[in-house]
């Protein structure tokens, strides 16, 4: 049961919605795409899930701990590119888990694939991890 009679009627909210579609220039931005780690990205340092982070004035995006979202504080909270912890989780999933054709973020969820990344060290030297630590 309606709690007051409509504003309007159904053909002058259409009328309304062409003129207000007309009227729209299409600057709105588009979406990105889903992240492929998302819900398969934990921290090493608290297990904890990580989250992407878009970066305002940048292209890309990181995955980042969240502990302090979650109301506890993380020991050695990570954070990795998004664009190189995907190409790692694409590389490695075929050899890890022994699977054929294309790694998608369903079957990463699907197969309970767990990505852990450890808190990095600082500089660009050849002890600096190349990806994700596989140690754990």
């Amino acid at each position: 049961m309606p709690i007051a009679p409509p504003v309007l009627t159904e053909e002058e909210f259409q009328a309304l919605q062409d003129v207000l579609n007309a009227r729209s220039n299409g600057t709105r931005a588009k979406r990105r795409e889903t992240s492929l780690p998302i819900g398969a990205a934990h921290c090493a340092g608290c297990g904890g899930r990580m989250y992407f982070a878009t970066r305002k004035a940048y292209d890309y995006g990181d995955y980042v701990c969240r502990a302090s979202a979650r109301g506890t504080t993380c020991p050695a909270p990570a954070a990795m590119r998004a664009s190189r912890l995907a190409e790692y989780t694409v590389s490695r999933c075929p050899e890890a888990f022994a699977v054929d054709g294309e790694v998608t973020r369903e079957r990463l969820l699907s197969d309970a694939v767990r990505v852990t990344v450890a808190k990095g060290r600082s500089g660009g030297g050849p002890e600096r991890p190349a990806g994700p630590d596989t140690s754990r």
